[in-house]
């Protein structure tokens, strides 16, 4: 019988087991707070039941980013599933089993509002699916119809339902269905091939510009893991979703070896845990969720990072 009794959880909370269930993500992003009280006044667009991710990304300034870090450890995307654990004041704390963590094997942990995830019911593996490649596109209801989700982020992924000239039919997780513009997504089968340096390079140069967020992983906000992350989802490949254990699944590369598409990781001297990861694009130049300049840019490896260059990897799959 389930146990229903209060006891006290994170900051004084009473909290309420529940019965381990997947559910799936209901609107176009969300993110993954460390706990409820992290959130603050200036995140009340983030957290609402329709969450506007591009108006809470724009409210924040330099120092308002900064003050994010160890409120947010990432961000889920439409359809993305969830395992729910607990529940406390409208808030569920969860397991992303789309990023793996070394910390819990069930997947990346954080809470986020209940109200922006709905049950799972269409999560079945598709024979196809389509894949968002544009940074940001919008789901209509109907060919070239009303907006019904703005801002639906690269890499998000959701089961093909049926095809239109110039539009892609897709399933949502609340039941109902939705259309994609066809120059924003590609179709991905259910098995798929890892993909080329070339591949990755041209995928990675769409969120180019995209604001540095840290925790952000999505088209609005991103930072240097999420970013590669993100990139290789696109193609159907999971990867870690953490720095360090992105760097542990590759193949070691001899830096003069370095090659486009390999990655490149950091670390200050000393330091237990690298604290930036950058895609090699030849030479000097490197694609990166640049901390720095606070956006992803393409541009010669800054002087900054050079003395802190650890390794690189070069990329196999998970699966």
């Amino acid at each position: 019988m389930l146990d229903t009794t209060p006891r006290i959880g994170i900051n004084g909370h009473a909290l309420t087991d529940v019965q381990a269930d997947v559910r799936a993500v209901a609107v176009a992003g969300a993110n993954l707070w460390t706990s409820p009280d992290a959130v603050r006044a200036l995140d009340a667009a983030a957290v609402s039941a329709k969450p506007d991710l591009r108006r809470w990304t724009g409210a924040h300034d330099v120092e308002e980013r900064r003050a994010l870090w160890g409120r947010i450890t990432s961000q889920l995307l439409l359809g993305e599933p969830v395992t729910v654990h607990e529940e406390v004041d409208g808030w569920v704390r969860v397991t992303a089993p789309w990023q793996p963590s070394a910390h819990d094997p069930r997947g990346w942990p954080g809470w986020l509002p209940a109200g922006q995830l709905a049950p799972a019911g269409s999560l079945a593996v598709p024979i196809r699916n389509a894949v968002v490649t544009a940074a940001t596109t919008a789901l209509r209801d109907a060919p070239a119809g009303r907006v019904i989700v703005a801002d639906v982020s690269f890499g998000t992924v959701l089961p093909l339902r049926d095809e239109t000239p110039g539009w892609r039919q897709v399933a949502l997780p609340d039941g109902g269905t939705g259309w994609l513009s066809a120059a924003h997504t590609r179709i991905r089968p259910a098995l798929v091939e890892p993909p080329t340096a070339t591949q990755v390079i041209v995928a990675a140069r769409q969120l180019l510009g995209t604001p540095y967020f840290v925790g952000g992983m999505s088209g609005l906000a991103v930072d240097c893991s999420g970013l590669v992350h993100l990139v290789y989802r696109r193609f159907g490949v999971t990867v870690p979703r953490d720095a360090d254990e992105q760097y542990a699944l590759g193949e070691p590369i001899d830096l003069p070896d370095a090659e486009p598409g390999d990655l490149l990781f950091f670390a200050p001297p000393g330091a237990a845990r690298f604290d930036h990861v950058a895609l090699c694009l030849g030479g000097d130049q490197v694609l990166h969720a640049s901390q720095a300049g606070w956006q992803v840019l393409e541009e010669p490896l800054p002087s900054s990072r050079r003395s802190n260059l650890m390794g690189v990897r070069r990329f196999v799959s998970t699966r």
